[in-house]
């Protein structure tokens, strides 16, 4: 009986490896796209790009007012120093982490 037991709990966790493989799979893709997103308005702000320009961009690909305003808003309060590729990856690894 324990043998069944351990066996049956043993193939349903061989079984759900593979959902757990895609899932991280669709979660990183998700958080490389959306450090893609980000790093797009950065180089909008260092190109000198209107903050009410990009704030309309990140609405569009976002899909969410809220979560573009607050995007653009954050990224134009970054220091002109701070406005490099490790925004993107800053924003791609504590996605990764949720």
């Amino acid at each position: 009986m324990i043998l069944r037991l351990t066996l049956a709990a043993s193939l349903g966790l061989l079984a759900s490896l593979p959902l757990a493989a895609s899932a991280q799979q669709d979660k990183a893709a998700a958080c490389a796209e959306s450090a893609g997103i980000v790093m797009q308005a950065v180089e909008s702000r260092k190109e000198g790009v209107a903050k009410s320009k990009a704030r309309a961009a990140l609405r569009d690909q976002i899909g969410d007012r809220g979560a573009g305003d607050m995007l653009a808003d954050w990224i134009w309060s970054l220091p002109e120093d701070q406005l490099t590729d490790e925004v993107g990856a800053a924003w791609e690894a504590q996605c990764l982490a949720q």
